[in-house]
């Protein structure tokens, strides 16, 4: 009797797990909805910089101060521009603007963001800029993949189209970009499995 009551009890505490992850997974939702692409900045077999492009979709984050009206379509002006960098965009250098790069597993590293800009897209906020790598990434005989997403989910990035991440500057021939489900960063407490570009040359 008492071997059964434990195998009951082991049983209830695991259908308890499954329908906490079940309702988790149900409850949680993003805030803030992004459709993104990126051109990969190759010379040769070497990526030298990544340059993306966001679309706000839904739920831009935050309120601007300064910002009273924008056009209905195309670029901003250069002062809500840095209004914009300033109090928005510049922020997000701790999280490294949500773009990893990794060589055999390791991440690397970006320097300051470049070229920064604001348009209005569809009546949607639309970020361009450029990452450029602290140092060039050789492709060649090495495991390199990128993707752009959110640990913790508040923002859920979607590629823009099934090949969001492409290649740019002067790749060689023999270059290629792949997207796949990247199951080995699982995000938000892994029940998100991101989407991420395989690099190979």
């Amino acid at each position: 009797m008492k071997s059964v009551f434990r195998l009951t009890a082991r049983v209830a505490r695991l259908a308890a797990a499954a329908a906490w992850c079940v309702a988790t997974a149900a409850s949680a939702h993003p805030h803030v909805w992004i459709k993104y692409s990126a051109a990969v900045q190759m010379h040769g077999a070497a990526i030298v910089a990544v340059s993306e492009t966001w679309l706000f979709t839904e739920g831009f984050p935050v309120q601007l101060a300064g910002i009273d009206s924008l056009p209905d379509n195309g670029p901003v002006g250069p002062a809500q521009t840095k209004i914009f960098h300033d109090q928005a965009f510049q922020s997000l250098a701790g999280a490294g603007y949500f773009s990893h790069l990794f060589v055999d597993g390791k991440p690397q590293t970006f320097r300051d963001p470049g070229d920064f800009r604001v348009s209005v897209v569809g009546g949607k906020i639309q970020y361009a800029f450029t990452l450029t790598l602290a140092a060039p990434v050789t492709v060649t005989g090495h495991q390199v993949e990128l993707g752009i997403w959110d640990d913790s989910f508040f923002v859920d990035y979607e590629p823009d189209t099934a090949n969001a991440i492409t290649l740019a500057g002067h790749p060689a021939a023999s270059c290629t970009a792949k997207p796949f489900a990247d199951r080995a960063h699982p995000i938000f407490g892994g029940i998100v499995i991101p989407q991420a570009t395989a690099l190979s040359c």
